[in-house]
């Protein structure tokens, strides 16, 4: 028997509209040393029976079916049953470009690095958008350049880094050692509703010697109209914090907390403003009650520990506007403005 060279976890959750495309793409790779583990994670449609077929088609597909936990917990569970010299991460509605494992893989072997990093395509509706890597590729990080470059950029980017949007710390673009990631000892927190492979790839990424970068895009990321951020999430605003000072405190444990100050700063303002914007969206409870809630949120803002921090950050008019209203608690006008500015994007 062939060894594995490759190990793609798959978490499956009611995906069996996807679950062709996701296989074919897998299976049909040029990189051919590889097995996918596909974790069902209690589908209630017909995921189950679509991949049990999959896995009696080709043995390199392996099949685990369990109760629903979540996504964390799946990748962990499929991570512990991995045999590949790598790991890598599909998301099951997402796609691959035909050479996406060989060049992920052939990075990997020529540079010696630990983990390989590619672009992706970002695709909604008809619209297809590339998001590059700032890099070169061939390009290799070393832990200086890991913790002066892709973890600054992934926490916050600002106009001098010559970047116009934060590294997304996502695993699907991510193609890791097996060794390299029973060292690190890092594992997915099923305690984390949202951001779950950001936390992941920030503490895998801090544990590692050197990084390979593809500039090219090898992976499609599609975004859909009701995934977890573009609809009313009740929790948004405490799940957002609550990473936010996790990250605080890994930022802490490292020794790095206040070299990178500035950056969790601005991202903390950023979450802070940003979950303002979960009380307008589609999904979202009566306006007494989404007052009430806001009451709450802009509350915890004006009197963050924090707070006297905000101002040194090189903030936007938008965001000093609705600072200095959460300063003063207008609740009625945070709503009115944030609903304004929704309908303008809209």
């Amino acid at each position: 028997m062939k060894q594995v060279t490759l190990s793609v976890i798959v978490p499956v959750f009611n995906g069996e509209a996807y679950i062709d495309r996701a296989m074919t793409g897998i299976l049909s790779q040029t990189l051919h040393e590889l097995e996918v583990i596909v974790v069902n994670d209690g589908s209630t449609d017909c995921s189950l029976q679509k991949l049990k077929k999959w896995s009696e088609q080709d043995a390199r597909v392996i099949l685990v079916d369990k109760e629903n936990e979540g996504v964390s917990i799946a990748r962990n569970l499929g991570m512990s049953k991995a045999s590949g010299k790598y790991l890598t991460f599909l998301d099951v509605d997402d796609y691959l470009e035909p050479d996406a494992y060989e060049r992920m893989v052939d990075s990997l072997e020529k540079s010696g690095s630990q983990a390989a990093l590619c672009s992706f395509f970002s695709e909604y509706k008809d619209e297809i958008e590339q998001v590059l890597l700032p890099w070169k590729t061939g390009t290799v990080l070393t832990k200086k350049e890991i913790w002066e470059q892709l973890i600054p950029w992934m926490i916050k980017v600002y106009p001098e880094d010559g970047i116009s949007t934060n590294i997304f710390g996502s695993v699907w673009r991510l193609c890791v050692s097996q060794e390299a990631w029973k060292m690190a000892g890092v594992e997915f927190d099923p305690k984390l509703h949202i951001a779950e492979d950001f936390d992941f790839c920030i503490r895998l990424y801090s544990k590692l010697e050197k990084i390979s970068i593809i500039k090219e895009s090898l992976y499609h990321y599609i975004r859909w109209e009701n995934t977890t951020l573009a609809v009313y999430r009740k929790n948004q605003f405490q799940e957002g914090i609550d990473n936010q000072m996790r990250l605080k405190h890994f930022l802490e444990e490292e020794g790095k907390y206040e070299q990178l100050k500035r950056r969790f700063v601005g991202s903390y303002v950023d979450v802070c403003i940003g979950s303002l914007v979960n009380f307008v969206r589609p999904g979202a409870p009566p306006k007494k009650q989404v007052r009430k809630e806001l009451k709450s949120v802009v509350e915890q803002i004006a009197t963050s520990p924090l707070q006297s921090e905000f101002s040194k950050q090189p903030l936007t008019r938008n965001q000093k506007l609705v600072l200095w209203l959460i300063k003063r608690k207008w609740v009625r006008l945070i709503l009115l403005l944030t609903e304004i500015r929704q309908k303008r994007k809209g």
